[in-house]
């Protein structure tokens, strides 16, 4: 289990770096959109951890984890299953 979900990605062109992702605070039905690097920061400093979420057959099924690659971008464990991954999410 994450502190944060994050359930959809804007990148900033088709195929590019993710700029915001919306994300869901476990137990809560708090919804919000934040910047990218924000979501690295925490990461990075240990603060929280994100995992991928996506909305199936009316409920949630948790994807993988979120870390930080190269001190800025978001990415998810290696081992993943690719339907799991931040590509895999929906856009806004």
């Amino acid at each position: 289990m994450a502190d944060f979900y994050i359930y959809a990605v804007r990148r900033d062109k088709p195929g590019g770096h993710i700029q915001q992702v919306k994300v869901i605070k476990n137990g809560k039905a708090l919804q919000m959109t934040t910047d990218r690097a924000f979501v690295a920061d925490l990461i990075t400093i240990g603060k929280t951890t994100f995992q991928t979420i996506f909305w199936e057959n009316g409920g949630w099924r948790y994807g993988a984890h979120v870390h930080v690659v190269d001190g800025e971008f978001l990415a998810t464990d290696r081992n993943a299953r690719k339907e799991d991954n931040l590509e895999s999410l929906p856009t806004f």
